[in-house]
């Protein structure tokens, strides 16, 4: 009876220590695929600032300036992003990010992003902010949000390249949905289950570090809710994210 269980205990540890392996494994290849990620990601927008700061300082035409600087100033605006968003990732996943509560109207924020991302539309695409609860105030961080549904809007901009783009949220007893919906590229079958996964990107080539929709499910569960998505590859795609009310 005891070698029986010697045996079983053996089993059992082997198993765990295999588990455990597979894991570890999994752990590097992601880690390995974000280093080299962000090696390309962090050099293309370098590689431009470096490039046009060159360019700036020698072109003697105001328009050419103007034109470099813009460059510049998009480019560093992307590594910023990407540092803000790594080390988001950090804080939520060490614990040590906290919220910023405080009385939010959500429909100021969401009329704010709207007149944020009806610029950045593109020409064929119609942005709209439903009709949403004018009067709905609650207790919770206006950035963190924002940021959020910013994450949304900005890949329903850059994957959409004609239809719409129909964004708000609704209420239901205790609890608020925020929804993005876009006619856009859709998600392959394949990635909608793993699409909030840390450095999946829909498409490889879009710019990006692919923390983007990991960063909004972890906030989104610091702030008490849940987050989904409904696509079909072709069809357009619909970000669900939900936060309790906390008046």
């Amino acid at each position: 009876m005891g070698m029986s269980w010697d045996v079983t205990d053996a089993y059992k540890t082997q198993k765990e220590l295999e588990e455990a392996r597979c894991k570890a494994q999994v752990a590097d290849k992601l880690k390995n695929s974000f280093l080299a990620n962000m090696n390309h990601e962090i050099r293309t927008p370098l590689n431009a600032i470096v490039g046009f700061s060159k360019l700036v300082a020698d072109a003697s035409e105001k328009s050419d300036r103007d034109e470099y600087a813009r460059i510049i100033e998009f480019n560093s605006g992307l590594l910023l992003s990407m540092f803000d968003e790594v080390l988001d990732l950090s804080a939520l996943e060490s614990g040590t990010l906290t919220l910023q509560c405080q009385a939010v109207k959500l429909s100021d924020l969401c009329r704010h992003l709207f007149e944020k991302y009806v610029l950045m539309t593109n020409s064929g695409v119609k942005l709209v902010l439903d009709n949403v609860d004018e009067s709905l105030i609650v207790m919770n961080d206006w950035s963190r949000i924002s940021q959020v549904l910013a994450s949304l809007l900005n890949n329903a901009v850059k994957f959409t390249s004609a239809g719409s783009i129909h964004f708000g949220f609704t209420t239901h007893h205790n609890i608020i949905k925020f929804y993005v919906k876009d006619t856009g590229i859709g998600i392959p079958t394949h990635l909608v289950a793993t699409i909030f996964k840390s450095f999946e990107k829909v498409d490889p080539f879009i710019q990006g570090s692919g923390l983007g929709l990991t960063l909004c499910r972890l906030l989104v569960q610091k702030m008490g809710g849940q987050i989904w998505v409904r696509s079909k590859e072709n069809e357009g795609s619909i970000f669900y994210f939900t936060l309790p009310v906390t008046e």
